[in-house]
């Protein structure tokens, strides 16, 4: 059909537990903008994001977040008691959290309620969350009754288990470190998810986030978020050079009405490209806004006392770096929460004097 062609588009995914805590949820909106995600899984939520589209379970202990600008399209979702999904450019994604407070028969309710929705449901599936049990199969060294009950559901939905490595992904002052968060996928989108690795990134959770991505499924050219557009400096445009451009490719032959259209599309394309420059644009990355470097700063500071706190207790002498890595943290969040306070502090004069300003803008 005229106009229509087929793309690819690569879904950058985080899997991210925010453990309720005000600081980690500060810090996803900044890691979001620097690894450019385009859909988050969320275990322990600590509020709503306002920005983008938000799908939180019943419990509100998982969601799916799809930041603003993301090349990620919600087309269906839905949710249960500790899991919610949502189809995204033909891909069903869904991010869940079982509570390790929840006794047996309850654990089992929920996890037999995921697999009769996702039996429901047709098509590629990615399972994400914190799941709150061990099993050899993602890293640890046995597995328990829970993780059994989980690895037996996912064989019968054909679910491959992603997670490479043995990296801890919850880590804690005074325990030893855990895989609790796992990601699970179908046989046949398994090849089309690849670069899986557990960040290194300061959360200020006590879990280490996942990033993955996923090659979707082929999407009509027509829609206007995916498709490619040229842009030129019309400014600068050569007016003789255009015409001539465009009067030198005239065909002497035209076969049908769709034929003609597609040639003369092209050709003007051409013409415009040797009339004007283009316009470039400059993909910096954006800070979350409330970013200084100050907190940037202090959160790689962050970073480095947890590592050397960490190396300590391996040698039993972390009494000083545990002191050291409890202040940088209380320094990187009064940091977050002063710079919060100045910056709300300038929208409201702003919304004051400038009715065009920052205040009035769409979020």
């Amino acid at each position: 059909m005229l106009g229509t062609q087929e793309n690819r588009i690569l879904i950058k995914v985080l899997q991210a537990n925010i453990h309720r805590s005000k600081v980690a949820d500060a810090l996803l909106a900044q890691i979001v903008i620097e690894r450019r995600i385009d859909l988050v899984l969320i275990s322990e939520q600590y509020r709503k994001k306002e920005s983008g589209t938000w799908i939180d379970d019943n419990t509100t202990t998982a969601a799916i977040w799809v930041p603003r600008g993301s090349k990620t399209q919600v087309t269906n979702s839905g949710k249960g008691n500790g899991y919610v999904y949502a189809k995204c450019n033909g891909v069903t994604v869904m991010s869940c959290y079982l509570t390790p407070s929840d006794d047996m028969q309850t654990f089992l309710n929920k996890l037999e309620a995921i697999e009769d929705k996702i039996l429901q449901l047709d098509g590629s599936f990615i399972v994400g969350g914190d799941f709150n049990f061990r099993a050899i199969e993602w890293g640890m060294g046995t597995t328990n009754s829970r993780g059994r009950r989980v690895l037996e559901m996912a064989a019968r939905l054909d679910l491959i288990v992603a997670n490479t490595g043995t990296t801890p992904t919850f880590r804690r002052e005074g325990c030893q470190g855990t895989i609790p968060d796992i990601t699970l996928t179908s046989e046949r989108i398994a090849s089309k998810l690849n670069q899986w690795r557990v960040l290194e990134d300061y959360t200020g959770s006590d879990h280490q986030y996942l990033s993955y991505c996923i090659q979707t499924e082929t999407i009509s050219g027509n829609d206007r978020s995916t498709r490619g557009t040229h842009k030129w400096k019309v400014a600068k445009l050569k007016t003789r050079s255009l015409l001539e451009a465009i009067d030198a490719a005239l065909p002497t032959h035209i076969a049908n009405a769709e034929e003609g259209v597609r040639h003369t599309m092209t050709r003007i394309t051409q013409a415009c490209a040797i009339a004007m420059p283009k316009i470039t644009q400059k993909k910096g990355k954006k800070g979350a806004y409330w970013w200084t470097e100050e907190i940037s700063q202090l959160r790689k500071a962050c970073l480095l006392t947890r590592r050397r706190y960490t190396r300590a207790r391996r040698n039993g002498t972390s009494e000083a770096e545990g002191r050291e890595y409890i202040q940088a943290k209380k320094n990187l969040k009064k940091a977050i929460n002063t710079s919060k306070r100045r910056k709300w502090k300038e929208l409201r004069n702003d919304i004051n004097h400038d009715p065009w300003g920052l205040g009035y803008m769409k979020k």
